[in-house]
């Protein structure tokens, strides 16, 4: 067992998947190491860009390191930087839970944004939005924290619709090239 992972699961963090680089408008992503077959039309590897991207920064172009490099330009980077920003902004609105009653909660903010992006592309809004809506908050700790989680949901579905919306008449316009 590597060193890293040992430490990975003594912190329960998860491992990395693959390092990554921007330079200057150039993101790119070592997938070398990942177990999967790069494919960016697949949910755990666009999953995985997006979370690079949110790490680094926006790019105009996004290459794949592998044996044979793939390269990803133009309206599929863009769309995948703005995926980015939601993705990002979602896990900062998530809001750091304070104390171990928060941390240990069903319905932390981190916990419900989690679940909304285990259903990446179609991001889980309304699956989570009814587990909210049987959740009884005990104070008025509780009930701003799912007030937070309320908005930051109603922000990243607006986002994501008005995300799809552009893809679709994109898509029309082109021909789906």
């Amino acid at each position: 067992m590597e060193l890293e992972s040992i430490i990975s699961a003594i912190s329960k963090k998860k491992p990395e998947t693959a390092d990554a680089e921007l330079d200057e408008d150039v993101l790119s992503i070592n997938c070398r190491k990942c177990k999967l077959a790069p494919d960016f039309r697949s949910p755990s590897c666009l999953k995985c860009i997006i979370q690079h991207i949110s790490q680094q920064g926006n790019a105009e172009r996004i290459r794949l390191r592998t044996s044979k490099d793939i390269e990803i330009f133009g309206p599929a980077a863009e769309t995948l930087c703005e995926l980015a920003v939601f993705y990002n902004s979602t896990a900062l609105s998530s809001h750091k839970e304070e104390g171990r009653s928060c941390a240990d909660c069903n319905n932390s903010g981190s916990k419900i944004m989690d679940a909304v992006w285990t259903g990446f592309p179609d991001p889980n809004f309304d699956t989570v939005r009814g587990r909210l809506a049987n959740f009884r908050p005990s104070d008025n700790k509780c009930l701003s924290c799912i007030q937070k989680t309320y908005r930051a949901l109603d922000q990243a579905e607006h986002g994501v619709n008005n995300l799809k919306k552009r893809i679709s008449i994109e898509t029309a316009r082109t021909g789906g090239v």
